[in-house]
């Protein structure tokens, strides 16, 4: 380890403001670099407090969390647990766009800026953060930069500049080291247990200053690092002229910035905004092994972080540290073993031996005191994977790897800190017997009306995620906002809780203190924020699935929606959702008086404008027809009072003299449905299509989709109409035939499979075959049928010229 971090080249690096970076036990300032989530970071931390003996202890952190370091090493929090920053940049000093943006600082049980802090808590040392505010940060942030980066979640803590160094691409080549963590388990967490807290300091900064050594200033002031540090440099001055004695744990990236500032005395304080409480906040929140690990996105991630965790345990419990890595990868092996043995992978006892055999073995040859995960890995490989390596072979590595990352989830103890939310969803959880203290999925099948807790428990995940709360995943149930599966009596769901959980749940707080006060809140914005009917139709169907009745207030302007949308295909879909709701409410047990005012609403504009709609585009006539069709069904129930004025709306429609083909075809099949005396009319006006040249034929296919559409039973009432589709459908050459075919093939859709039947056998008569041969007869393609005539007439033509020779 010696032969790689040298003192000379950092001397040479680092120049006069390099002194500020030795370990002195007798100085006043001790600049602590480390990695994050590192167990030895952590460990030497632990010797290096108990060493220096400060009066204060500065921690790499927004200093506006400083009131949660009480809370994160309270005796009742469990960690994995983070904060979590928001900032809403309304007043667009981030950018233009005035996006909002979040973050999460995690702490494990291996963190070294939490051991620092629960240090400080333990001999009464106070313990401060001492970064820019996360909003400050994004300000002095250039963007695509830092924390304004692309990314599916952000990290404060960002130390991957270590991992991506040509430095340390170089000693891997030198070392023949595979990957990163390989060498930084070799080269750090496993020899950095053997050095002093003083060795250990002196080689982190080497590494760290040989790999700032290639940044560009320009990419640090671009990415907010200059800014950081000169407000972290400028608390350490103030500690120092108080007259504290100062260890300051920051990214070892950091420690040379520190130095330099500090040793210039010029540190040019930035501008700080002043921020309402509603644009930018901090709260701690339960954390998941799973967030905390670097093969799930987290840039600042160790991989493994569980097992690490334990690494960290065990030397908190006066484990060896010649050995600890050793005890921890023979229990990770063994536990490996059983569960593959669990799945029916067969691993002997010699299989466990063989590979331990191999740890040690590799670790002795690589020139590694201990084994690490890198020597578990492929002692697992070489002696649990029989023949070649696949997916389903794997399965070993892939428990191994499941095991060390851990799937717990950690707990704030102090819930005066928690936000209302994250508290009301935990008590929920409890009251209804739901496992939210882990991230394995579990499954619940909820009977919704046996008048039990199903129809709770259903409204609760309802309400998470409309929300946003991504806890539970309706995988089979009922689909009130489209209307499928409505004859399912159960909901089936997948939950899980995880850091966006909580997250989503403390982007909601400003909404109220309970879920049910939140999803109010959200959805009266919903209500406020569209004018279209459909969309507040929608929403409603989200309150009638989260039990949440509507206010006063919401009817008043869910009415006044309805009343003012002029889209007909908006007042359509409002009209459908209200009379679903109207259908379910009794079973649901959520009786709301104003559906049926809604719905008159509804029919009232409609009513008015059918007649405009006769001549609607291609792309909308079938729309149109659905429309019909539904108002048809609710005049002859809830909506009995408007039959009569919409027959006539319907005669309008079949009067006028301009309409799509398919609208007039539906009009016609509702009014025969109003009145059978009407057949005739209806076989007027194919006939009508049949008589006209070959494009008014073709317009006949569209007319006997909207007619089949709305009064199937109109075929099989008798065989008049199958006449006409067949006499309609021969008529044509094969081009035109294929032109009409897919309104055709619609059109035959509507049918049940048991009118297909009936259908198939009347055509059958037609043609005198059988009816199996017209329903179940082999398809023929119509390209190959075509290509199969011209080769017949070409063999013809030759045969022929043969005989004539």
């Amino acid at each position: 380890m010696e032969g790689l971090f040298g003192n000379s080249r950092l001397a040479e690096i680092a120049g006069e403001a390099g002194k500020l970076l030795e370990y002195d036990p007798k100085g006043r300032l001790m600049l602590f670099p480390v990695r994050h989530h590192s167990p030895v970071c952590a460990y030497q931390l632990r010797r290096a407090v108990e060493e220096f003996s400060p009066t204060v202890i500065l921690i790499e952190g927004p200093e506006n969390a400083n009131d949660l370091i009480p809370v994160l090493t309270d005796e009742s929090t469990t960690l994995p647990a983070a904060i979590y920053y928001f900032y809403k940049d309304k007043k667009k000093l981030v950018s233009d766009d005035g996006e909002d943006y979040k973050c999460y600082y995690p702490f494990l049980k291996s963190s070294p800026e939490f051991a620092a802090m629960a240090e400080g808590s333990r001999r009464g040392i106070p313990a401060r953060f001492i970064d820019l505010p996360y909003c400050e940060i994004l300000i002095n942030t250039a963007g695509s930069k830092g924390l304004r980066k692309e990314a599916d979640k952000h990290s404060y803590t960002d130390d991957s500049r270590l991992a991506r160094s040509q430095f340390y691409k170089r000693l891997c080549e030198k070392t023949g080291i595979r990957s990163f963590e390989e060498f930084w388990e070799k080269y750090f967490e496993t020899e950095g247990l053997r050095l002093t807290a003083a060795q250990f300091c002196k080689n982190m900064h080497t590494y760290c200053v040989l790999t700032r050594s290639e940044e560009k200033a320009d990419e640090l002031e671009a990415d907010g690092t200059n800014a950081r540090e000169r407000q972290m440099a400028l608390r350490i001055k103030e500690a120092l002229d108080g007259g504290e004695r100062v260890l300051a744990v920051t990214g070892g990236f950091h420690s040379i910035g520190l130095a330099r500032l500090l040793h210039s005395g010029n540190i040019k304080p930035v501008k700080l905004h002043k921020m309402p409480d509603d644009l930018q906040g901090c709260f701690p929140m339960a954390y998941s092994y799973q967030a905390a690990d670097a093969l799930h996105g987290y840039a600042s991630g160790m991989s493994c972080p569980a097992f690490y965790d334990g690494i960290t345990e065990r030397l908190q419990n006066g484990g060896d540290v010649t050995s600890v890595y050793n005890d921890a990868c023979l229990e990770l092996l063994i536990a490996t073993a059983k569960a593959s043995s669990a799945k029916d992978i067969l691993i002997s006892i010699a299989d466990v031996t063989s590979a331990h055999s191999i740890m040690k073995g590799l670790a002795a040859l690589r020139n590694v005191s201990q084994c690490g995960l890198a020597e578990l890995t492929d002692g697992i490989t070489s002696a649990f994977i029989k023949g070649e390596k696949t997916l389903s072979s794997a399965m070993p590595l892939a428990i191994m790897q499941r095991i060390a990352t851990g799937d717990g989830i950690g707990h704030i103890g102090d819930k005066s800190h928690v936000p209302p939310l994250v508290a009301d969803f935990e008590k929920l959880c409890e009251q209804y017997k739901l496992k939210y203290t882990s991230v394995i999925p579990q499954e619940i099948d909820l009977p919704l009306f046996t008048g039990g807790r199903g129809l709770k428990v259903s409204r609760f995940f309802h309400r998470l995620k409309y929300l946003g709360a991504d806890f539970a995943r309706l995988d089979k149930g009922p689909d009130l906002h489209s209307g499928r599966d409505r004859s399912r009596v159960h909901e089936q769901w997948t939950y899980r809780r995880t850091p966006q959980v909580d997250a989503a749940l403390i982007d909601c707080t400003t909404d109220g203190f309970t879920i049910e006060e939140a999803c109010t809140a959200a959805a009266a914005r919903s209500f406020t924020q569209t004018r279209r009917c459909e969309d507040a139709a929608q929403t409603a169907v989200s309150c009638f699935e989260m039990g949440i009745p509507l206010t006063d207030e919401q009817r008043s302007l869910l009415g006044s929606i309805v009343s003012s949308d002029s889209d007909l295909f908006s007042l359509g879909q409002g009209l459908r959702c209200f009379g679903r709701l109207y259908d379910m409410q009794e079973l649901y047990e959520f009786e709301d008086t104003s559906l049926a005012v809604y719905m008159d609403m509804c029919m009232s504009r409609l009513i008015t404008a059918l007649p405009l709609m006769a001549n609607a585009p291609d792309d909308s006539a079938d729309d149109v027809v659905e429309i019909m069709r539904l108002m048809f069904s609710l005049t002859g129930g809830v909506l009995a009072a408007w039959r009569d004025t919409f027959e006539d709306a319907l005669l309008t429609v079949a009067a006028a003299a301009d309409k799509h083909p398919a609208v007039y075809g539906g009009t016609m099949g509702l009014l025969y449905a109003i009145d059978a005396k009407r057949r005739g009319d209806a076989e007027d006006a194919m006939r009508s299509y049949l008589s006209g040249s070959a494009e008014i034929r073709k317009l006949g296919a569209d007319y006997l989709r909207g007619l089949f559409r709305t009064a199937g039973d109109i075929v099989l009432a008798d065989d008049s109409f199958l006449k006409m589709t067949d006499e309609l459908m021969v008529g044509f050459d094969t081009e035109d035939f294929m032109e009409i075919l897919p309104s055709m093939r619609l059109a035959f859709s509507y049918f049940t499979p048991a009118e297909t039947q009936d259908i198939s056998k009347a055509v059958a008569g037609l043609h005198g075959v059988k009816a199996d041969e017209v329903l179940a007869g082999d398809s023929i393609d119509e390209g190959l049928f075509r290509f199969g005539r011209k080769l017949d007439s070409l063999i013809t033509a030759q045969l022929a010229g043969g005989e004539r020779q």
